[in-house]
């Protein structure tokens, strides 16, 4: 009897494991070049890394953007190890299951092991500002941006996009919690020397003689304010990984 159930869990595991995305081939190799410039290019039946860290790699597997680093809890060595990957699949292969692939290879060559949980973090509300909003509706059309350090130009931009982009810069996620419809131009200036890793409240001091930090520059000149909350982000917890890949 136990080695008939282990026959018909066989047959259910053999099947589920047979269908598990995987590229037609694929090599990783460590990169010992050092710090320098890196690559990323997902082609049709090509997808083509140079000199990536381990946890840019993880990011883009989970389709997790890069800016959203505090999304995976993992050891610190994860951002040290620089790698080159080339893998080959079928070109009509749709992106998220391109994702698995690069799931499967991590798990295969890295002895990734992982969970999803959700966790209360810190995050801002973007909010009215008490001076009141200094921006004005644009007419609807095609949206625009434009962005280099300590300036950023917008055109059609809702305030959900604004968010989302304000989310890069303040590196936590940013809730549009202004009520605001319709779209808007404007243009924004800041000093990137500020602390952008002071809550909210506190970088309205930040900047000094540099000019202001990118939280007083939306209150001063978009009439906007980010404010500090925690709230629940689903995170990516790293049980095991390790820091060299198996052999090609």
């Amino acid at each position: 009897m136990r080695y008939m159930k282990a026959l018909l869990m066989l047959a259910v595991l053999v099947p589920a494991a047979a269908q598990t995305p995987s590229f037609d081939v694929a090599s990783i190799r460590p990169n010992q070049s050092g710090p320098g410039p890196s690559s990323m290019h997902i082609t049709a039946g090509r997808a083509a890394m140079q000199n990536v860290s381990l946890k840019k790699i993880l990011l883009n597997a989970y389709g997790i953007p890069d800016d959203r680093e505090y999304a995976v809890d993992g050891p610190d060595w994860l951002t040290a190890g620089h790698f080159d990957v080339d893998a080959t699949f079928p070109a009509d292969t749709p992106q998220p299951r391109i994702r698995l692939m690069l799931q499967s290879l991590l798990a295969d060559r890295f002895k990734m092991v992982l969970h999803k949980e959700t966790r209360q973090l810190p995050m801002y509300d973007l909010v009215v500002a008490k001076g009141g909003l200094k921006l004005h509706t644009a007419e609807a059309g095609d949206s625009k941006t434009s962005a280099k350090p300590g300036h950023f130009e917008a055109t059609k931009i809702t305030m959900q996009k604004l968010a989302d982009l304000m989310a890069r810069q303040a590196g936590l996620p940013v809730t549009d919690a202004t009520g605001l419809q319709g779209v808007y131009d404007f243009t924004l200036d800041w000093s990137p020397a500020a602390d952008l890793k002071l809550g909210a409240g506190d970088a309205l001091t930040a900047g000094g003689d540099q000019g202001p930090s990118f939280f007083t520059a939306i209150q001063e000149q978009l009439g906007l304010r980010l404010e500090s909350k925690k709230g629940p982000v689903e995170v990516l917890v790293v049980d095991h990984i390790e820091k060299l890949p198996t052999e090609n």
